[in-house]
């Protein structure tokens, strides 16, 4: 039996429509197998359900509908800028406490810090203080003069960062 693809989740509340082009190169390239997530309670489920080799984390997320997330989403004035769920899903896989408020269950045991990625247009300091202090090495910030293949990219180096 052949080896398996790896495989990517990209958490993206765009990325069926607006940011299609960036998924083109890695369907076209065909060596990972990608899924999408448009929202944090999607994202979620597929953390709890399915294994991935590489995740790559918008900051600027809708919550879904699960009641944790529309929870923080409304504390936060239902602004997906202000909420910045990305980031309290990474607290939540990667923090010392796992998990905010008891709400959610014990992240899988193969989340590390070295499969994730941030690509956001949100890259404040507050922000990269927080990755480095959760251990996220590789962010990316998304601007127009990026090619078409930063997504492959962003990926092929989480792969290359833990040898698959």
């Amino acid at each position: 039996m052949p080896p398996s693809r790896p495989r990517a989740l990209w958490i993206e509340d765009g990325a069926r429509s607006e940011l299609s082009h960036l998924s083109g190169p890695v369907l076209y390239d065909g060596r990972i197998e990608l899924v999408l997530a448009e929202d944090l309670t999607t994202a979620v489920e597929y953390i709890l359900e399915e294994e991935f080799d590489a995740v790559v984390v918008d900051v600027r997320l809708p919550p879904g509908d699960d009641p944790h997330w529309k929870e923080l989403h409304r504390r936060a004035g239902r602004d997906k800028v202000h909420a910045e769920l990305g980031l309290q899903l990474l607290r939540w896989l990667l923090g010392p406490a796992q998990a905010p408020d008891g709400e959610l269950p014990k992240p899988p045991p193969w989340m590390s810090p070295s499969r994730i990625a941030v690509f956001s247009v949100d890259c404040r300091t507050e922000i990269l203080d927080l990755l480095e202090e959760l251990g996220i090495e590789v962010v990316q910030q998304k601007r127009a003069d990026l090619p078409d293949t930063i997504l492959r990219e962003l990926i092929d180096r989480l792969l290359e960062q833990r040898g698959r």
